[in-house]
């Protein structure tokens, strides 16, 4: 999907999110939550999905500072000191409402960035080279795919729809389409899923065997140790967080 996330292991780049986003919640606040979204936007622009990646984060993060910075950081009344209808502006709400705001956005920009960056198939092999069962990589792999096929699907269904004459304008014309649309969609939806029960049958997918790719997924030692060692650091996140 994304030539230079491909040159990666996904676990890698999994891990590297699992890390941003442990060091945007249990670091110090701001400067953590931070430095973890701006690593997390130069590895998004970096892979090519900055765009989508920025756009998630400002559309998470913005509202959510500024609805935290009016509840906390603006009180009508609430000062002893101030008269009725006074407001009064509580500097520490306010930064409370930015080390939240922060925190998501580092979040879903580095989870973001590897769901949009990383072919879930590609995920599944490296998750079954590693010891994962077959169900639960093929769970995986549907559930991330999920999403873009109903929307394709629902594109088709719509498109079929309007070559038959239907009317899908705005305002009350949308909502009058969504009845015709619904159905078929639905449909198909649940026949491309009794279609994939009987492709897996017939390839004689059992839970209980480990699959063998066609195409096996690079894992380096270099990564590997890349790996242990963000696994350690969050490790080390966890102790010093809750233990110090």
């Amino acid at each position: 999907m994304n030539p230079r996330f491909d040159r990666f292991n996904p676990l890698t780049l999994v891990v590297a999110a699992l890390l941003l986003t442990a060091a945007a919640y249990l670091g110090p606040a701001p400067a953590a939550p931070a430095a973890a979204l701006a690593l997390a936007l130069v590895g998004a622009w970096w892979g090519g999905v900055g765009a989508r990646g920025s756009a998630l984060a400002a559309g998470v993060a913005l509202p959510t500072f500024a609805l935290l910075a009016l509840t906390n950081g603006v009180l009508a009344a609430a000062h002893p000191d101030a008269s009725f209808g006074a407001l009064h502006y509580d500097t520490a709400g306010v930064r409370d409402a930015l080390a939240v705001a922060l925190r998501l956005g580092a979040a879903i920009t580095a989870l973001g960035a590897v769901v949009a960056g990383v072919a879930p198939r590609r995920l599944t092999r490296a998750l079954a080279a590693r010891g994962l069962p077959g169900w639960a990589a093929y769970l995986i792999v549907a559930s991330l795919e999920a999403a873009p096929e109903a929307k394709a699907r629902a594109q088709e269904v719509l498109d079929a729809q309007r070559c038959r004459g239907l009317a899908t304008g705005g305002g009350l014309g949308r909502l009058r389409a969504l009845a015709p649309l619904a159905g078929p969609l639905v449909a198909s939806l649940v026949a491309e899923t009794d279609e994939r029960a009987l492709a897996l049958d017939a390839r004689a997918f059992r839970a209980g065997r480990r699959r063998t790719a066609l195409t096996p997924v690079r894992d380096p030692a270099i990564e590997r140790a890349a790996r242990f060692a963000m696994y350690a650091a969050i490790a080390a996140l966890f102790v010093w967080r809750f233990a110090a």
